[in-house]
């Protein structure tokens, strides 16, 4: 049987362009397809696509017959897409869509990147849309179903200077992190180590049920890319998904 053959959306962001990096250093990744609005990495083994990810059609035509796996590291905020309408049909429809096509393609397992403190009774719109895209994707008729939820992300100079408010927030969770420790749930965390994580879980196999990760468990996944060079499977496989935290009604 050939390797795995992932797909996936938001490549040609901070945390996703991570991801694409370490899983290219996976042997047991075959081939990525990258669906989005724009080409992303040139590479024999990456299939970049642009389609309309408003467009049920235009998803499905650009994905492979065969899909094993599916990520999703699209994200946007509402500054950025213009009104809160366009935020949601980004950071919700367009996952949802997604999803349900790699699903229709035989993906067995789904990674998701959402938020720290995503959930339905959250204040914010953000949170309360990342709560909303997690639970439609969990119902769908996945194996497996792996929650990313990062604390606030170092894009490592990634994003620029076009979330003044991020940047803010970076810089004093940072003296925060020196007194809870780097590693902390609640302290930033790295796009590559976040893309590390990523790619330890794809190669890990598809979990049983919903399972969630906090900053803490990425840490734990995503340094294994910088502790392991060459990221051999067996590594990706030590740290795969029971570390992380099964949601109510997922199963271990």
């Amino acid at each position: 049987m050939s390797g795995l053959q992932v797909a996936m959306v938001g490549a040609t962001g901070a945390v996703g362009g991570q991801a694409l990096k370490a899983l290219l250093r996976c042997d047991e990744v075959d081939r990525v397809t990258c669906i989005g609005r724009r080409t992303t990495t040139e590479h024999p083994r990456v299939v970049s696509r642009v389609a309309d990810l408003g467009n049920d059609s235009a998803v499905g035509m650009a994905l492979p017959d065969r899909v094993d796996v599916g990520i999703s590291c699209l994200g946007t905020t509402i500054k950025a897409a213009g009104s809160k309408a366009a935020f949601r049909a980004i950071d919700l429809d367009a996952v949802v869509r997604f999803a349900a096509a790699t699903r229709q393609r035989g993906a067995t397992h789904f990674v998701l990147v959402t938020s720290m403190r995503a959930g339905p009774g959250a204040m914010g719109l953000y949170q309360r849309t990342k709560a909303e895209v997690e639970a439609a994707v969990s119902a769908m008729a996945f194996d497996g179903v792996s929650i990313l939820r990062p604390s606030i992300l170092d894009d490592e100079g990634a994003r620029g200077s076009d979330r003044p408010a991020e940047k803010a927030v970076l810089t004093l969770m940072g003296g925060i992190s020196a007194v809870i420790g780097k590693t902390h749930k609640w302290a930033p965390i790295r796009v590559s180590i976040v893309g590390g994580a990523i790619a330890a879980l794809v190669v890990g196999g598809a979990p049983r049920g919903v399972v969630t990760y906090a900053s803490d468990k990425l840490h734990q996944l995503g340094m294994q890319v910088f502790e392991n060079k060459a990221f051999p499977g067996a590594a990706a496989k030590r740290f795969s998904w029971d570390r992380g935290v099964p949601q109510k009604g997922g199963r271990r």
